[in-house]
């Protein structure tokens, strides 16, 4: 198969995300994957996409600074990476949806942590590539 606009073409038809969430250790919630299930069922609904292309990760880090290193400093960030080619306004919209779920799926964590959440969609660059045995 050609790396040429033929096979770019067929990868903007698939629209592939990968979910990346990233949190400090001390966050309360332990099975984080429920949440990264509603994240891919997000993205299947808002994008559209396949939910046999969606990939999520989940990194808990043990070494972080956040501010003034409190102990009670914690963090959540979604990181997205989509194929290409969809409007800045649905990307924000999908952006706000996955912060609110998150605020709800976080909640004991909210009350009793200095908690930050975010979440970032971008583009991943044309150079990127996939095989997938069918």
């Amino acid at each position: 198969m050609s790396n040429g606009p033929i096979f770019f073409n067929y990868l903007m038809d698939i629209k592939m995300p990968h979910i990346i969430l990233e949190c400090s250790d001390n966050i309360i919630e332990s099975d984080l994957k429920p949440i990264c299930i509603e994240i891919q069922k997000i993205l299947v609904d808002k994008l559209p996409t396949q939910l046999d292309s969606c990939k999520s990760r989940i990194i808990r880090h043990k070494n972080y600074v956040l501010g003034d290193n409190h102990i009670d400093n914690a963090f959540v960030h979604v990181f997205i990476s989509v194929m290409p080619g969809r409007e800045q306004k649905l990307i924000n919209s999908i952006s706000e949806i996955i912060v609110d779920r998150l605020k709800a799926f976080f909640l004991e964590s909210r009350d009793r942590l200095n908690l930050q959440i975010s979440v970032a969609i971008n583009e991943l660059p044309e150079s990127y590539r996939k095989f997938k045995k069918n």
